[in-house]
């Protein structure tokens, strides 16, 4: 334990937090759980999603379906609800599947436009908990500001990508899930059978995708066909764009837009290799995606990340309104925040 906290002083995106953050955090999610309808899936339904169901407006409820299991791991698959639009501006949460240890893993919807952008926190578990708190007031502020979620956007928020490892706190065990894989290390492109944090050996999964809730995520994605992906990390402060091989969809605008709506440098990460990465799978499926590193490893860092999210919403917005009908208004709303161009 005392090696793993001095190596943490150096190494970048590791992010431990003060267990009263991590408690602190799973508290905020127990409170805001109460007095909500919630979707949860069947746990005994093993399904595999692969396209994206049609949008109708009028109809509220999520849909479960059954295709055959993905070839990629000798478990049991997991659950998985195909998000329906819902009637705007209503927000709805729904469980896309179960952790190793049952937890449920949560999406929340805002918006019903053709556009989707997804917002993922906590793939570190309690290592990163900042991340976790940062994704619940974005989650927070789109319910109570429905109008801060733009024409043609539907915006998708996962505040815990690995809840086994956010009730684990701080510590290497925080970082991983039950089954002591790092799951940003069980990704499909260049995903390798060795994997490191700084020097130090971590599990990356028997095979890409052996981990539940990587499955879980990998068929989320596949059936909302994002326009853009984020997952917030900490504490290296910057953005780092996805990329496999040459794929490297989006960095000629999202980095350096990202840039300068949050104040995050843009840059290539370079502290020790990283394998099996999510946004570089993304990459490897042409979305463009980006891993935004918080500077802190305790604060949330609302302001700066929620004016990143204003401006993704204004780039995809402006370009759907504007190509069917000029907009002044929104153009006006996006050129005030400086983020229209």
């Amino acid at each position: 334990m005392r090696r793993w906290l001095r190596v943490r002083l150096y190494v970048y995106g590791c992010g431990l937090v003060l267990s009263a953050c991590a408690s602190s955090v799973l508290a905020d999610i127990e409170q805001s759980e109460k007095g909500f309808q919630d979707i949860a899936p069947s746990p005994s339904s093993v399904i595999a999603l692969i396209e994206r169901p049609s949008l109708d407006p009028s109809d509220s409820t999520f849909v479960i379906v059954s295709t055959q299991t993905l070839p990629v791991a000798q478990t049991p698959l997991p659950t998985l609800n195909l998000l329906a639009v819902t009637p705007y501006p209503n927000a709805t949460r729904v469980s896309i599947g179960k952790s190793w240890e049952n937890r449920d893993i949560w999406a929340w919807q805002f918006g019903n436009g053709l556009h989707t952008l997804v917002l993922i926190g906590g793939i570190h578990g309690g290592a990163e908990a900042n991340t976790v708190h940062l994704a619940d007031l974005l989650v927070s502020h789109f319910r109570q500001n429905p109008d801060d979620v733009l024409p043609g956007i539907r915006l998708l928020i996962i505040p815990v990508a690995n809840p086994d490892g956010l009730a684990r706190g701080q510590s290497l065990d925080g970082r991983l899930n039950a089954h002591q894989v790092d799951l940003n290390r069980n990704w499909g492109c260049e995903w390798a059978d060795t994997a490191y944090l700084h020097e130090i050996p971590i599990s990356p999964g028997s095979q890409p995708f052996s981990e539940l809730e990587t499955m879980v995520l990998r068929a989320f994605f596949l059936s909302v066909s994002p326009d853009a992906v984020l997952f917030y990390h900490s504490a290296a402060g910057g953005i780092f764009m996805g990329r496999c091989g040459d794929s490297e969809p989006g960095a000629d605008w999202m980095g350096p837009l990202l840039d300068d709506a949050t104040g995050y440098p843009v840059s290539r990460f370079t502290a020790y290799p990283v394998s099996g990465d999510a946004t570089n799978w993304l990459a490897e499926q042409n979305i463009p995606a980006a891993v935004i590193e918080l500077y802190s490893d305790t604060q949330p860092e609302f302001d700066r990340n929620l004016s990143g999210v204003m401006a993704l919403q204004c780039h995809f917005a402006l370009d759907s309104i504007m190509s069917v009908q000029p907009d002044q208004a929104l153009q006006h709303r996006c050129d005030a925040y400086g983020w229209g161009d």
